[in-house]
């Protein structure tokens, strides 16, 4: 499955709607920084782990749970933030304190959030489709930081509406928040989604009846069928297409927009 192009598709957008972290901001490479210096400054995680690598191997094991649980809402903003503290630490036999699992996110999330590193290509692309489209943000994650990732990157000034799951009180892949973004930026179809992750941005996005282009770089198999697509009566031609890079994502998107 590679490109579903619908080219009777309707050919005018003045909105596209992009995911945040791994699809403009390099959410990967910010935080493998941001974690190494958070273990630099922290006795406690080097008293607790022989290394960075320990420790972020063993948070990142934790962290990918508790998102799935908190994109599905079994969990709270606040428990996934202590959370993925506590069971870390837990693993090393420490009673753990709320109020050390408070500072320790506190520290990682300000750190993370001056990260500059941009995926490549992206100020090149949004330089052009700027001047034709409008650019919202919409993206799952904690707003205070998630605006300053924009801010620092330099990534605001290409953006015009900035929407975060948690001032809502729901996450993608709920078709509430795509409504919502709907709702907040007046949009007129056809509505399209552009992210990294296949079942929070895009599978969402094709269950709200928008389309989507998956940014794919490492090439991942989708974790889904054009049957099983079918069978949630979802059109897989609204999978307008599966790119690698900016250039390639810039060029679906002209195409698509005509």
């Amino acid at each position: 499955m590679h490109n579903f192009m619908d080219h009777n598709s309707p050919k005018q957008i003045h909105w596209i709607f992009f995911d945040l972290d791994d699809t403009l901001w390099n959410f990967s490479a910010n935080s493998a920084v941001s974690l190494n210096t958070l273990y630099e400054i922290s006795p406690i995680l080097r008293k607790l782990f022989k290394s960075p690598s320990e420790f972020i191997d063993i948070y990142h094991k934790h962290n990918f749970l508790l998102w799935d649980l908190y994109s599905q809402w079994k969990v709270t903003t606040r428990e996934l933030k202590v959370e993925r503290w506590r069971r870390t630490l837990a693993t090393r036999q420490f009673e753990v304190l709320t109020a050390v699992c408070e500072e320790l996110e506190k520290n990682y999330l300000d750190i993370l959030a001056k990260g500059t590193e941009m995926i490549p290509g992206v100020t090149k692309m949004l330089q052009n489709l700027t001047k034709k489209y409008l650019i919202a943000v919409l993206s799952n994650g904690f707003a205070r930081t998630q605006y300053k990732k924009l801010e620092n990157s330099g990534l605001a000034r290409y953006v015009t509406r900035t929407i975060v799951s948690d001032e809502i009180g729901v996450n993608k892949p709920s078709k509430t928040l795509f409504d919502y973004a709907i709702e907040e930026t007046g949009a007129q179809r056809p509505y399209l989604m552009v992210g990294d992750h296949p079942v929070t941005d895009v599978l969402g996005a094709l269950r709200a009846g928008w389309y989507a282009i998956w940014y794919n770089p490492q090439s991942k198999p989708l974790p889904y069928t054009e049957e099983e697509l079918r069978s949630q009566g979802i059109d897989p031609s609204r999978l307008v297409a599966i790119v690698k890079d900016m250039d390639e994502l810039e060029r679906t998107i002209e195409d698509f927009m005509g």
